[in-house]
């Protein structure tokens, strides 16, 4: 199938601009593309984001660009091509389809497995006329397909042909047999399935060609993306008499399946969004079936695949001052809104599958060490860490970071962030089993204000909360040590004085002398408000909020609430028991009259029973009016509190 590209008219500045500029879209592919020989790499980008952005020319006209690229990687490519023809030409990128191969076999006479074995061939093609050579003869008919019988090595395919004249001939399929279609319609069906068959040879790959409707020769610029290794950085840490010297080492791998000789390499770190569309795929629409009622849905397409890029414009393009004292590469960098880059002034080669580390980067930072402990974490020991600040006004890559101290060697290694420009860092190297700090954590509440309205009592409280850092001091040496407060969302530190704000912690700076003790006491407050219903309040609870009051006519009306629920519990507790008693009664009296029935006698135990039963109506109706007035009292109690508290 054959895609035809958005047609480019750029004039020979804007062609030189865009190869200096233009910057990777960072999606995610892995094209192992080895160019035709009429084409060159000029530039490759690789990105932190996993990425290679290849900038190639090549040489077009009469005969197209013929290059291959990795079946799964296909999509990406048809994604992320761009074509750069001077003569504004339509370009096409022609290739085999998905289906190709099944596409083929699907109108020939036979199937794929039949194209290689010449009996099953001739199985296939029963009917087509035939010349059959053997030893100088040679025989003309129509192919009656294959058979096999017993032969002296087992068993045999034999042709079988029945001759122009009616003879049928029977031929032994060995080495010394020779058979071609007479038919050149049958000849010509053959070497298409061969064809096809060369093209699906190697199905992880897809062969492409490259052509435009201009036949004028002509240097044209292709400009693609591939999946590569994410380029790394090593950063070393050399502790100095001037400070901090930061070094930037970038580890690349070349994996694009093509040397590099003489190569711009650029190294870019950020991060932008990729899509991995699907734009190779064979995809049918769903259509309706033949059953009422069936809805047809057709296939959602996939979000169109977005390949961004994007240059300096006419920004300046810095150079970074390197220091005498370090060698490493020097390189020019650029900033953009969501990625830097850095590019090598040296031109790089390197064979395909090999990798490079080189220093690109180098800053004097100042000797911002210090011993950090972070409030929270639980550890015993403080860290040893660095604080770093991204001076340039470029994005520093994440890294592996490690120390070297002057005069001592290794002192540990940390992980870099990917700094903004003016970002600062702090990255733990090691740490400070010398020095020991303990948390001690206290907490009070006080009421601050307490009020009553529409049955509630609000409660408002002051939480008081404070933390002591406790430091055992290094044996031989002072120690300056940090301390990170994290701050809490609702709190307020009462005392700052000395501190440092940082975005998420409070921090202070402790001197310990060598081998005494220090401490630090952190303060922090937050306002609570709590609502507190008073209608079905227990007594327990009704007595803690009462004990805690600061306002008098709230004591007194909890007080009075609270003489109301002791009624309250006393009325249920008589509500209950004289239910208690009027069960008692009714089970009582069910056993006189089942016993009365029973004996069926006017005896005088019967009499003085019957007589019981009478008398226990009595009580029944008693107890039941009494347990009523429990009721009522435990009603006329709850109306009484809710007047008091404003319930009503």
């Amino acid at each position: 199938m054959t895609y035809p590209l958005t047609r480019l008219s750029l004039s020979r500045s804007l062609s030189r601009r865009l190869t200096r500029t233009v910057v990777l879209a960072l999606s995610g592919l892995v094209l192992a593309l080895p160019l035709a020989a009429q084409t060159a790499i000029r530039g490759v980008t690789l990105s932190t984001a996993g990425l290679a952005m290849i900038e190639a020319t090549g040489q077009i006209g009469a005969e197209p660009i013929t290059f291959s690229v990795a079946r799964d990687e296909i999509d990406d490519f048809l994604k992320s091509l761009w074509v750069m023809d001077p003569a504004g030409a339509v370009p096409f990128v022609t290739m085999a389809g998905p289906g190709g191969f099944e596409d083929s076999f699907a109108h020939f006479p036979f199937g794929p497995d039949d194209v290689t074995d010449p009996a099953r061939l001739m199985r296939a093609m029963v009917g087509a006329p035939l010349t059959v050579e053997r030893r100088g003869e040679t025989w003309q008919g129509v192919n009656m397909g294959v058979t096999q019988r017993p032969c002296e090595h087992g068993s045999c395919n034999v042709l079988n042909l029945q001759g122009d004249d009616g003879t049928l001939h029977a031929f032994e399929m060995d080495d010394a047999l020779g058979v071609r279609f007479s038919d050149a319609a049958d000849q010509a069906v053959l070497t298409q399935a061969l064809r096809a068959w060369r093209a699906g040879a190697n199905p992880r790959r897809v062969a492409l060609t490259l052509g435009t409707n201009d036949a004028t020769a002509r240097e044209i610029g292709l400009v693609y993306l591939q999946n590569a290794p994410l380029w790394r950085t090593a950063w070393r840490a050399v502790d100095t008499p001037e400070g901090i010297r930061l070094i930037g080492w970038a580890v690349v791998e070349n994996t694009t399946g093509i040397d590099w000789q003489d190569v711009r390499l650029t190294l870019a770190t950020g991060s932008v969004r990729a899509i991995a569309a699907r734009l190779y795929d064979r995809r049918y629409a769903t259509r309706e079936q033949e059953a009422p009622g069936m809805q047809a849905y057709a296939e959602m397409a996939p979000a169109p695949a977005i390949a961004m890029l994007r240059g300096a414009g006419a920004a300046p393009e810095p150079s970074i001052a390197m220091a005498d004292s370090v060698a490493v590469t020097q390189v020019t960098a650029d900033d953009g809104d969501s990625f830097s880059r850095f590019t090598l002034d040296t031109p790089v080669t390197l064979a395909a599958g090999q990798m490079m580390s080189v220093p690109f980067l180098s800053e004097l930072l100042p000797d911002a060490r210090l011993t950090l402990y972070r409030g929270g974490s639980g550890a015993l020991h403080p860290m040893i860490a660095l604080s770093l600040e991204n001076p340039l006004p470029l994005r520093l890559p994440a890294g592996v970071l490690t120390l070297y101290e002057d005069g001592r060697g290794h002192a540990g290694d940390a992980m870099i962030p990917e700094m903004a420009p003016g970002a600062t860092e702090i990255v733990e190297f090691a740490q400070d089993t010398a020095v020991e700090i303990r948390e001690e954590t206290a907490g009070t509440e006080t009421v601050r204000e307490m009020r009553l309205a529409n049955g509630l009592l609000y409660v408002t409280e002051d939480l008081e909360r404070r933390v002591t850092y406790r430091i055992e001091g290094a044996p031989a040496a002072d120690r300056d040590i940090t301390i990170d407060h994290p701050r809490r969302d609702g709190w307020t530190v009462s005392s700052t004085g000395g501190a440092e704000e940082q975005a998420d912690a409070w921090r202070w700076v402790v001197n310990v002398p060598a081998g005494e003790r220090a401490s630090l006491t952190v303060t922090e407050r937050s306002p609570r408000t709590r609502r507190v219903g008073l209608m079905d309040i227990d007594l327990p609870t009704l007595a803690y909020w009462q004990s805690r009051s600061v306002d008098p006519r709230v004591t007194a009306v909890l007080e009075q609430v609270a003489a109301l629920r002791s009624q309250i519990t006393a009325a249920e507790a008589e509500q209950r028991q004289r239910a208690n008693d009027t069960m008692d009664l009714e089970r009582e009296q069910t056993r006189l009259v089942n016993l009365i029935v029973q004996l069926g006698d006017d005896s005088q135990a019967n009499r003085e029973r019957r007589a019981r039963v009478d008398a226990i109506d009595g009580e029944i109706a008693a107890t039941r009016a009494a347990q009523r007035a429990a009721a009522e009292q435990v009603q006329a109690l709850h109306t009484q509190i809710a007047e008091l508290i404003g319930a009503q």
